[in-house]
């Protein structure tokens, strides 16, 4: 008797704990407002659809949240904001939690300046057309006639350089900054490299003039001839007398 009283106490304590353990289970919730609303809510792999609107608040709950663990809320897919992700702790009290979040905007991000076009205009008919030294274009090679290359989607409002190469010619180089939605002109004329001239480089040494005595010499000479003749003169006078 004693036993059968004794084991209906143990099943009816072991009854009252289970009760008390769903119990706790079923008051484990997490209530999550975000702002602004809609977009997703996830509690670990269970997601919900944000009930609200981007001018106001959302609500959404979670219940029989387990106990002892870490739980990751997730915040996505709400139009120009970033998602949100952090990680809660549910102890085993047995309690609701509530968590208000505050979604943050997207960045602003910078305008474009935009493109345009760089249309080049170059003659002679040669070489070859380069633009910030990474796109190229070749001439259609007719030295008489003049060729011309477009350049398309070059970012506006920035300077570049444009850089024309031809055998036979002088480098050429310009920097231009484009107008945006628009196309731009640049004309080009090349001019031909500096040659030597033929006569030049073939004229021969001039013919050396027959030997002369040096003015110095000569310069030099001279009172001693002068002296010479005084002398003879001198003597032909004293022998005819």
């Amino acid at each position: 008797m004693y036993s059968t009283i004794q084991f209906r106490r143990i099943v009816l304590f072991l009854a009252l704990i289970s009760l008390a353990a769903t119990a706790a289970a079923d008051t484990n919730t997490i209530q999550i407002y975000v702002h602004p609303g809609s977009g997703t809510v996830c509690l670990d792999s269970m997601c919900l659809t944000n009930r609200g609107t981007l001018g106001g608040y959302s609500s959404t709950q979670f219940a029989q949240v387990a106990s002892g663990q870490q739980h990751t809320i997730r915040v996505y897919s709400t139009e120009g904001y970033q998602d949100y992700t952090d990680q809660v702790y549910m102890d085993n009290s047995g309690h609701s939690m509530t968590f208000r979040i505050y979604l943050e905007p997207v960045p602003a991000r910078a305008a474009s300046p935009g493109t345009g076009t760089l249309q080049v205009t170059v003659s002679p008919g040669l070489g070859q057309v380069c633009i910030d030294n990474r796109e190229c274009e070749s001439g259609t090679g007719e030295p008489s006639t003049f060729w011309s290359v477009q350049f398309s989607d070059v970012p506006a409002d920035t300077a570049h350089t444009i850089t024309v190469t031809a055998d036979g010619y002088q480098p050429y180089s310009q920097q231009v900054t484009l107008r945006p939605d628009q196309r731009n002109d640049v004309d080009i004329t090349l001019q031909p490299l500096l040659e030597v001239t033929s006569a030049g480089a073939q004229q021969s040494p001039p013919v050396s003039a027959s030997p002369q005595t040096p003015r110095a010499a000569m310069d030099g000479s001279l009172p001693l001839f002068a002296a010479g003749i005084g002398s003879a003169v001198f003597l032909c006078r004293k022998q005819g007398k």
